[in-house]
């Protein structure tokens, strides 16, 4: 098959790595692929997947320029499948696809429209025009559990429309020996001047409003007044970057923490498996979400989670997460307490997750879902 990925990002995120993953994966069972996406750091890690890139991006919402190259491109290329992500994109390639004949039109907006922190008026003109494009334009529409599946039904979304494909996880890189494990542990304190006998409450994700950023450090300043944990030698370090980076280094430096703070800032993939080795505690305050890539890696990685109360994240997580009130800064401040006095009593088991999660979210299972449905 020849497959195009289009995406109107440039930098990594969620639904980079899914494309990533895709990509990998297609290219590996002797497809054709094909990216169109922003100049960026991910254009490199397509390229490097094997697939063809080409630096587009959409001026407008509905751009009839792009339309018209996109077109042009899938003639040209024979294209058997146009697969698109987020409303952008999606409203643009799908368009194209139907008017190019492209047999299989693939959308994906990861996280429902309805759950995106804009105003009202906005949310309600994206959520119209998605649903009118997806049910009259793509051939099928991915929901990445059932609960999103049940929300993108509620947006209007045909259900005819819906096929629920999970995330799928590349295990391989954080299956290292605990001796590996510790190693890591120390570079990477020496590396962000972590004291080694600090506790450290950890969070990967891009910096963006949705992340729920500013809640989760609210959450750490509180903690550190708390009067039973004046001994303990806390940290909270923040992996990723993203738009609102600076704002949030200002509220650190607002709030007096600046010393018990780090934020990274872009990392390079390779250093993921030492943050999870880093980390004592992963907290997830995501105020919405498509699925959580994060929350399975740090799961895997046996660690104690606390997480936003989101049903996706409930639905991924299971029951060995601890859940708090999404956006509420004192509950959140509470169950980090509480995780802590349980990690630090040797009163936190993870159980079978690491084995569940192998077994359902595993990379072959993902790639032979889409290949399937790719070949519609």
């Amino acid at each position: 098959m020849r497959i195009l990925y289009v995406l109107n990002s440039g930098e990594p995120g969620g639904m980079e790595q899914h494309v990533l993953d895709l990509t990998c994966g297609m290219v590996a069972n002797k497809n054709e692929v094909y990216v169109w996406c922003k100049k960026g750091v991910i254009s490199k890690w397509y390229e490097n997947a094997g697939a063809e890139v080409f630096n587009k991006k959409t001026k407008f919402d509905i751009d009839p320029l792009y339309i018209h190259d996109l077109v042009k491109f899938l003639k040209e290329k024979k294209i058997d499948v146009i697969h698109a992500h987020e409303v952008k994109a999606v409203a643009n390639a799908m368009i194209a696809g139907f008017i190019a004949k492209t047999p299989v039109r693939i959308s994906h907006t990861h996280t429902p429209i309805s759950e995106w922190r804009i105003s009202p008026v906005a949310k309600t003109i994206d959520t119209f025009v998605n649903t009118l494009i997806v049910n009259l334009f793509s051939t099928k529409e991915i929901a990445l559990t059932e609960s999103r599946k049940k929300i993108k039904m509620k947006e209007g979304i045909m259900e005819s429309k819906l096929e629920v494909i999970p995330n799928g996880l590349d295990f391989s890189r954080f299956n290292i020996t605990e001796k590996n494990r510790e190693k890591l542990r120390k570079e990477m304190r020496l590396k962000y001047k972590i004291p080694e006998d600090a506790f450290v409450f950890g969070n990967v994700s891009r910096i963006t409003e949705e992340k729920g950023h500013k809640i989760l450090v609210h959450a750490f300043s509180d903690l550190l007044k708390y009067p039973i944990l004046e001994k303990e030698d806390f940290y909270l370090l923040i992996a990723g970057g993203g738009k609102l980076e600076n704002d949030l280094k200002k509220l650190v430096r607002e709030l007096g923490i600046a010393d018990k703070v780090v934020v990274t800032g872009i990392f390079e993939d390779k250093d993921l498996p030492g943050f999870y080795s880093l980390f004592d505690v992963f907290v997830f305050p995501s105020l919405a979400e498509g699925f959580g890539y994060v929350l399975l890696e740090a799961l895997y990685n046996k660690l104690p989670v606390v997480c936003s109360n989101l049903p996706v994240l409930k639905e991924v997580g299971g029951d060995e997460v601890t859940y708090f009130d999404r956006g509420s800064v004192k509950e959140l401040a509470d169950k980090m307490e509480e995780v802590y006095k349980r990690v630090k009593s040797k009163n936190y088991e993870v159980g079978e997750i690491k084995k569940r999660i192998a077994e359902e979210y595993s990379m072959k299972k993902f790639i032979e879902s889409y290949l399937k449905i790719y070949s519609i």
